[in-house]
């Protein structure tokens, strides 16, 4: 009777301390989940579809909402509600450009528009002279940066390129079908084209004091870009320079991949 008792409290005491253990594995599990999730980089886009406005000369150098001097030639927009400091991609859906532009600013007054973009947000996205557009709008980063960290800051130049197939940087040449005579030279001159297009940007771009040009010459998707910035407001630093020569360039986030660099030493 004696040994049946102790091997009742022998298995109770196991059941128990079994029992125990899964609680402490469930609240250790638990919390390692949360300290995951917490420190797991959260990129969640978020969409607005709608049309946008300008706003320029009669504002020019007058206060905006968060202090600062408007600048018409700037990146900027105005918002009703989202936090100064916002970085939005705007998508014109009729021309299919787009450009990144900061929230600087209150407004626009009517509740028929989205936003008011800047001069030159409305030059970089092609509707500076429509006085107005229908975009999408794309919450993609603040004054810390883009929210994707495997995206990079480029400048749009507003120039098209034709790239030769498989495109070597180095050669200039299609380097799958070298053999095959006809692609051969069709590339080799594609290249001098190449060549000769990037000597016009490099010389516009030293008039614009774009010390570094030749090594920030690249194409996205077979656009003529610059970069990679490391920032947004760097970006920003060099469009100022360039805007008068390039009046439709641009601030782009794209993946650092998709970028070919043009000049190779």
């Amino acid at each position: 009777m004696f040994e049946k008792r102790c091997f009742l409290c022998y298995t109770q005491s196991m059941n128990n301390l079994i029992c125990c253990f899964n609680r402490i594995l469930f609240f250790i599990s638990f919390a390692l989940l949360f300290a995951i999730c917490s420190l797991a980089p959260v990129f969640a886009e978020e969409i607005y579809t709608g049309e946008v406005s300008w706003y320029g000369p009669g504002f020019h150098a007058r206060t905006t909402a968060n202090g600062e001097a408007y600048d018409m030639y700037g990146l900027t927009a105005a918002h009703r509600e989202w936090k100064f400091g916002t970085l939005v991609e705007v998508y014109n859906r009729s021309n299919k450009r787009k450009c990144i532009i900061r929230v600087n600013d209150r407004g626009p007054v009517s509740k028929s528009f989205l936003m008011d973009l800047s001069y030159g947000g409305a030059m970089a996205i092609g509707s500076a002279y429509m006085g107005k557009a229908f975009v999408r709008l794309t919450i993609v980063g603040d004054e810390s940066g883009a929210y994707d960290k495997d995206k990079r800051f480029y400048l749009y130049l507003d120039d098209d390129i034709v790239l030769p197939q498989k495109f070597d940087a180095k050669n200039f040449i299609d380097i799958e079908k070298f053999s095959e005579e006809e692609n051969y030279f069709k590339n080799i001159a594609g290249g001098i084209e190449i060549f000769q297009l990037m000597q016009k940007h490099i010389k516009r771009l030293y008039q614009a004091d774009i010390e570094n040009a030749p090594h920030l010459l690249v194409s996205i998707d077979k656009k003529i870009c610059l970069g990679p910035y490391r920032t947004f407001n760097d970006a920003q630093a060099d469009y100022h320079k360039i805007v008068t020569q390039y009046p439709h360039a641009a601030v782009w986030l794209e993946q650092a991949k998709k970028a070919i660099p043009l000049v190779v030493e």
